[in-house]
């Protein structure tokens, strides 16, 4: 199974309130081709979390970007299905010119293709917590990866256990090179069914910490996110 994950910035002409609707319009003409319909087998758009809330309290989350608007995720079982290697040039186009109507530059300049591990197997919830991580410039891409799924996984198993309220968990590995734009070398999903959840998540230290020692956390990137377009929602 193969995975698409994008770090969304809506086009400035549409306002950050309006842009939810926008957003999902945009799946709505993109599930009028059949491949798009028929063979992405989950999707989700999460839209960022302006304003976090703790037992209904504001809570300051200074570790997370407000400079992108949302995060989507698709999943199917060939990677030219993410890609769109299923459109005609002429359907291409009508789908680039969507996309700059939705978007401040076409999607595939910040779209990630990936494998998953999973750390934890279960539900996409409500909320999500995506950590898009850049390595520090002195650590080889083969070590970092190895950091990552080693002794940071390990870490991250005993705090989703420790937690107790992560529903799923998977840390992504780039199928390609980072992206020029958006230089990322691996991406995190993290799930919950609260938001209270994943705030109470992220204001634990424990995986900042870590990431720290082999990150460049200047470059990353974390998103808290609400799920508010699914798969079976048009």
């Amino acid at each position: 199974m193969y995975k698409l994950i994008y770090l969304a910035r809506r086009n400035p002409t549409v306002n950050r309130e309006d842009w939810p609707k926008t957003w999902r319009s945009h799946a709505t003409f993109a599930n009028q081709f059949a491949f798009v319909a028929n063979d992405i087998t989950y999707s989700c758009y999460c839209n960022r979390i302006d304003r976090p809330v703790l037992h209904g309290r504001p809570v300051e989350l200074p570790g997370v970007s407000q400079d992108h608007d949302g995060v989507a995720l698709g999943m199917s079982g060939t990677v030219e299905t993410l890609q769109g290697g299923g459109f005609s040039k002429e359907e291409r186009a009508l789908i680039d010119k969507d996309e700059l109507r939705v978007f401040d530059m076409l999607t595939p300049n910040f779209s990630f293709y990936c494998t998953e591990t999973v750390l934890k197997d279960g539900k996409f919830g409500e909320y999500g917590v995506f950590r898009f991580l850049a390595r520090k410039p002195a650590l080889a891409r083969e070590a970092f990866e190895m950091r990552l799924n080693g002794k940071h996984a390990d870490i991250a198993r005993n705090v989703i256990e420790g937690l107790g309220s992560v529903t799923r968990y998977a840390i992504n590995r780039l199928i390609h090179d980072p992206l020029p734009l958006f230089p990322f070398d691996a991406i995190s999903d993290c799930w919950f069914a609260s938001q209270d959840d994943a705030v109470r998540a992220l204001l634990d230290p424990t995986l900042d910490d870590d990431l720290e020692q082999f990150c460049d956390i200047g470059r990353s990137v974390t998103m808290l996110t609400h799920a508010f377009r699914r798969r079976d929602q048009d």
